[in-house]
């Protein structure tokens, strides 16, 4: 119900000024009313009477008793015209998709002119909807064909699923499970990881060999670094970096327990030993801290955290990473730049202004992922070229 709310907040708040005469402000009353109304209008195993009077002892419980009756008026006063309120919400989401899915006006006006008004609206509905559960099949630890009959013991139904720039790692969608897949002790081992397809575009264009020297900028929480390791065999020298402590454990975490062996990781290549700037890497990844309008649906706090001055920093924060990182690579190595945003300015743009500082260096390849053309989640990844 938390996550409903969130993800309805700007319909739950709309149902609620047009309910009320003098509707209250941030308070813990609208937060109760929001739970409320969506549990009658977007919920529907739940009473009508049971929505109402849980929401009610719950306001009395929190104190608020001289606000419990306004509440219990306004939910019913939703039961009474639930017809025209559902009415309303159709129509908006045609007139007003901002507010029908809930999502910022200024970015459902920024995709509108990116796009146009119909991509903008069915890219917010996509928003609005559960996130499949996708999982990379770990080669380190164990077959295929042991991951599936652990599966199946396991009571975890799975469809395998094909992308062009997945192969040749192995990715299946989990259609249902007992549970969190995290307690599956087919998880515990290590032999997948929880994945989304779009995060692989970036690995495919980098193509790292067993033989190589990579370094994976912005690593944790390790699923690239994961699935990079995958591709060398775990062998050669796969270097993980990223700023934040709390982060980096996460991917050492994780890394140890999908058996990976190829790696060295730190806060700063400082720590790995990388003393001076002179070039030390076939190939470099460089995941961009970006806005992650691409992920909307799985990070529901995104749409409502997010400001055009938060992009601008993203974008400066990726061109001093990309500045920072280039001289790292060798002449004739190659450097990937990704991120899961749909946004031009974090994407190609960054990249043609970096070419355009940049004359020792060339674009190979670029693309983006978008959900309603990819059916992934958003990821954009460019492969440039050092020439000398």
């Amino acid at each position: 119900m938390v996550y409903g709310v969130i993800r309805n907040a700007a319909l739950l708040d709309a149902w609620i000024d047009i309910a009320a005469r003098q509707p209250p402000g941030k308070s813990r009353s609208r937060s109760l009313l929001r739970l409320g109304f969506y549990q009658l209008g977007l919920m529907d195993r739940i009473p009508e009477h049971a929505a109402v009077n849980e929401t009610v002892q719950t306001a009395r419980r929190c104190g608020l008793h001289t606000q419990s009756g306004f509440i219990n008026a306004l939910m019913r006063r939703f039961i009474r015209e639930k017809t025209t309120f559902m009415e309303q919400w159709e129509d908006w989401k045609r007139t007003l998709p901002a507010i029908a899915y809930s999502h910022p006006a200024w970015l459902v006006e920024k995709w509108e002119q990116q796009w146009d008004t119909n991509t903008a609206a069915t890219l917010c509905q996509w928003n609005q909807g559960a996130a499949s559960i996708m999982a990379r099949w770990n080669p380190i630890q164990g077959s295929i064909e042991s991951l599936q009959d652990q599966w199946n013991q396991e009571g975890i139904a799975f469809k395998e699923c094909l992308h062009d720039w997945s192969a040749p790692h192995r990715l299946f969608e989990l259609k249902s499970q007992k549970g969190s897949p995290a307690d599956s002790e087919s998880f515990q081992q290590g032999k997948y990881y929880i994945q989304d397809p779009s995060t692989l575009l970036a690995v495919h264009l980098l193509d790292p060999q067993p033989t190589e020297s990579i370094l994976d900028a912005c690593a944790a929480p390790g699923g690239k670094t994961a699935a990079l390791s995958s591709l060398m065999q775990n062998q050669g020298t796969l270097h993980a970096t990223d700023p934040d402590p709390v982060r980096l454990k996460r991917l050492q975490s994780n890394l140890h327990r999908l058996g990976i062996q190829n790696v060295r990781s730190g806060e700063n290549l400082t720590q790995l030993g990388q003393a001076s700037k002179a070039p030390s890497y076939d190939g470099i990844l460089v995941d961009a801290p970006c806005s992650n309008t691409g992920v909307m649906r799985r990070r529901l706090d995104v749409r409502w955290r997010l400001s055009t001055s938060e992009i601008q920093t993203c974008c400066e924060q990726q061109s001093a990473l990309l500045e920072s990182t280039a001289p790292w690579v060798y002449p004739g190595g190659r450097m990937v730049y990704s991120t899961c945003s749909l946004e031009p300015e974090e994407n190609q743009k960054q990249i043609d202004t970096f070419l355009q500082e940049h004359s020792n260096w060339t674009l190979t390849t670029a693309r983006q992922l978008t959900p309603l053309q990819d059916g992934v989640d958003g990821a954009y990844a460019a492969l440039l070229h050092r020439t000398q």
